[in-house]
């Protein structure tokens, strides 16, 4: 792209899209996919690096690769996605916040999470492979198989830190800027705390099967520290090598 300007803007509109898709995993009601999708477009218009970076996510990554490919997703996951939706939006409603704002956002990003999943999802046979068996752009081998365990635990374990940090902020804006109260960090401080003990337990249990040097270990653990540190030194890891096995 040759405007500097507009790929910016891209990558802005992608990593704001990344954000909202982190918040749906963490948020009842939210829908996670239409973001995440809106995202890989974005990037798409701007950085070939990002865009496969987010083909990669695990978890979020085939869920991207399905719907560009057409493949959709089966018929039960449809159900149980669409049972889930309506399951936590009735919960949220009902017990989970008091301010009717929320209420309402809650609501509809529920009704707009089922529409999307019925009305612009396909639906496919079970039998059907998913797209994760296609790498992404920039990725050169199937990671999700070549990779040791303790590495693909360790990717799960970075992403889902991330997740909680998102999670973790956006209940510290509704306490300092709104009138909500202190319930989102009441609710995902503990999450987070247990989250970044099992964390650290991924990168004790990877850095010891794949022969981390003691720098890499440090700078695992401290990227527990800032937020989405851990997203960014999982990156690191996989350019430079050292989620694969050490012989």
């Amino acid at each position: 792209m040759a405007n500097p300007v507009v790929r910016l803007l891209w990558i802005v509109a992608g990593f704001v899209s990344v954000g909202l898709g982190a918040v749906g995993v963490v948020v009842p009601g939210m829908p996670t996919t239409v973001f995440m999708v809106a995202a890989a477009w974005c990037f798409s218009k701007s950085s070939p690096r990002l865009e496969a970076w987010l083909l990669n996510l695990p978890g979020v990554g085939s869920l991207v690769r399905d719907y560009r490919a057409g493949l959709g997703m089966p018929l039960r996951a449809k159900q149980i996605a669409v049972t889930s939706i309506v399951v936590a939006c009735l919960l949220s409603v009902a017990l989970g916040v008091d301010a009717w704002w929320l209420r309402g956002v809650i609501a509809v990003s529920g009704a707009f999470g089922i529409w999307w999943i019925l009305a612009k999802v396909p639906t496919r046979p079970d039998e059907v492979p998913d797209a994760s068996a296609v790498p992404g752009p920039g990725a050169p081998r199937d990671e999700r198989t070549a990779l040791p365990v303790a590495a693909r635990v360790f990717r799960v374990a970075a992403f889902v830190e991330a997740l909680t940090w998102a999670g973790l902020l956006v209940g510290m804006f509704l306490k300092y800027l709104t009138d909500v109260g202190e319930r989102g960090v009441e609710i995902f401080g503990p999450i987070h705390g247990v989250v970044v003990f099992c964390y650290v337990a991924a990168v004790l249990w990877a850095g010891t099967t794949l022969r981390w040097s003691t720098r890499t270990f440090v700078f695992g653990l401290l990227a527990s520290v800032p937020p989405f540190a851990t997203v960014q030194f999982e990156r690191w890891l996989t350019a430079t090598g050292q989620l694969e096995r050490q012989t």
